[in-house]
């Protein structure tokens, strides 16, 4: 069912009800930005579906991720866990603009490689990594590609890792894709998701990953950073967003990466969180503030009304 929207505000909906819808992003535990020990990251997704984060995100280009996440579910009963990955973006690091791969052949190659590393013979959610980069003549026989795969029983749900423009709609609206991971366009700093692409994912019975809550640290560790000298992808707007949130963190005695969680919890729109944990101590942190939560509803209303 539809979710009702007020298109003159583009708001996100509050719920007070608490839920534990998390997904373990395995980025960061891969390596893909920063040297890892790979036995902590091992320990980090176990301890992880010991309490009770089912779902795992991963993916060829996160470096050593599937590996690491191979090795942990090896260690599990395999049907504890939903895993998901991706395709279009071939191994190494995320930040490798050279990585993306839209050739069928080379696809099927990476899928092939991916059930290897993760030690299964179907994949239960496969995205298409950074579908705003499949050139315009490829996306028909990329989708056809995907579509086959579900067809013949090697996947079981499709999506998006990554924001799918407009060229992709009318797939979506045929049923063929299941799921958006969606990133810095519905945050505690960024409402922009709620302009068009999400109404219409919730129109479509899609469902909603939100990842990178802290905007890609904006509202973490790279704050000051970020604040100083921000990247050319972060908009004027969220950084300003960002110093009025850390100003309502303060006044709420709230860290603010503790704020930025609880935000997401509180969105009904999102159906499933994705925490991106670098190691332990930031997955324990984080498994904290969802412990706490979504936000009360006079402090979700104060984050709303500082928006501009």
């Amino acid at each position: 069912m539809a979710l009702s929207y007020n298109s003159s505000k583009n708001k996100p909906t509050y719920t007070g009800t608490p839920r534990k819808n998390l997904v373990l992003g395995t980025a960061g535990l891969g390596g893909a930005w920063k040297p890892i020990d790979p036995e902590e990251s091992v320990a980090t997704i176990l301890y992880a579906i010991q309490n009770g984060i089912h779902r795992i995100d991963t993916a060829p280009a996160y470096d050593m991720a599937e590996e690491i996440v191979g090795k942990a579910i090896r260690k599990l009963n395999r049907k504890k866990t939903f895993i998901s990955t991706k395709v279009g973006k071939l191994k190494g690091k995320a930040s490798d603009a050279k990585l993306n791969d839209y050739r069928l052949d080379v696809m099927k190659d990476s899928i092939a490689q991916s059930m290897e590393r993760l030690m299964c013979n179907k994949i239960d959610l496969l995205f298409l990594h950074e579908p705003e980069k499949v050139p315009v003549h490829q996306i028909e026989e990329v989708v056809l590609f995907l579509e086959q795969l579900k067809r013949n029983n090697k996947v079981s749900y499709l999506g998006f890792g990554g924001i799918p423009p407009k060229s992709y709609w009318p797939y979506m609206k045929k049923g063929l894709f299941d799921v958006v991971m969606g990133y810095n366009n519905l945050d505690a700093c960024c409402f922009d998701g709620l302009h068009e692409d999400i109404p219409f994912y919730k129109k479509n019975n899609i469902n909603i990953y939100q990842a990178s809550l802290l905007h890609m640290g904006l509202l973490g560790n790279r704050y000051e950073k970020y604040i100083r000298n921000p990247p050319e992808w972060i908009s004027k707007n969220a950084v300003e967003n960002a110093i009025l949130l850390k100003d309502l963190a303060k006044r709420s005695e709230i860290y603010l990466p503790t704020l930025a969680h609880r935000f997401a919890l509180s969105v009904k729109e999102i159906d499933w969180i994705v925490l991106g944990p670098r190691n332990m101590e930031q997955l324990k942190k984080s498994i904290e503030d969802v412990a706490k939560g979504p936000l009360d509803r006079s402090c979700f209303r104060g984050l709303i009304a500082l928006h501009k």
